[in-house]
């Protein structure tokens, strides 16, 4: 009888060590997705790195999450250094909407700068953009001369199309106008899927 209670006390703790590992395998899937900074991973490009440009430019991309989640940060990659907004539209309407800007700082040439937004909410299938209000960036051409292939999917992000406009009002706006052929992949997403 003695022998019985301990073995089921043993099953019971093996059952709660069990449940408590999925539970921490759950956590663990939640993967975070940065598919814009992968057009710099492309093969057969070429990158022209513009310091400072004449003419401030607003520019980013276009969006959907293939899965409804979230967005955990902002994200930018420069080569220069400076405060740099960055804006996540909402773009399923007749015209963009602003769901969140914030002024980046870049400390540092080249390197990756997060800024944490507390996880906004984004649905399947909706379309969504980020964009950056900057004068440098780093211009992504494919080796050739060739177009970029728009829609793409990375990840659980389908990206639609690159955005650009000079903008030298310091105003932050997406912009309409649409450039296949040379891209700015310095601003990003990450985003976790649920």
């Amino acid at each position: 009888m003695l022998m019985c209670k301990q073995l089921l006390r043993f099953s019971s703790l093996l059952v709660a060590f069990s449940i408590l590992m999925v539970s921490c395998d759950k956590d663990e899937d939640k993967v975070e997705e940065s598919p814009l900074f992968q057009f710099l991973e492309d093969p057969a490009i070429m990158i022209d790195t513009v310091a400072q440009a004449a003419d401030t430019w607003d520019y980013g991309f276009a969006f959907s999450p293939l899965k409804s989640g979230s967005i955990a940060h902002l994200a930018m990659k420069l080569p220069a250094t400076g405060v740099f907004k960055v804006t996540l539209w909402d773009l399923s309407g007749s015209s963009p909407v602003a769901l969140h800007a914030h002024n980046i700082t870049s400390g540092e040439e080249h390197k990756i700068y997060r800024q944490d937004v507390a996880g906004i909410r984004v649905d399947a299938g909706m379309k969504y953009g980020i964009s950056i209000l900057a004068n440098t960036f780093y211009r992504v051409t494919k080796a050739g001369g060739g177009a970029f292939t728009f829609p793409r999917t990375i990840g659980n992000i389908v990206v639609h199309d690159f955005h650009e406009a000079i903008n030298n009002t310091s105003l932050a706006s997406f912009p309409a106008e649409t450039n296949d052929t040379r891209v700015a992949p310095c601003v990003d997403v990450i985003f976790i899927a649920d």
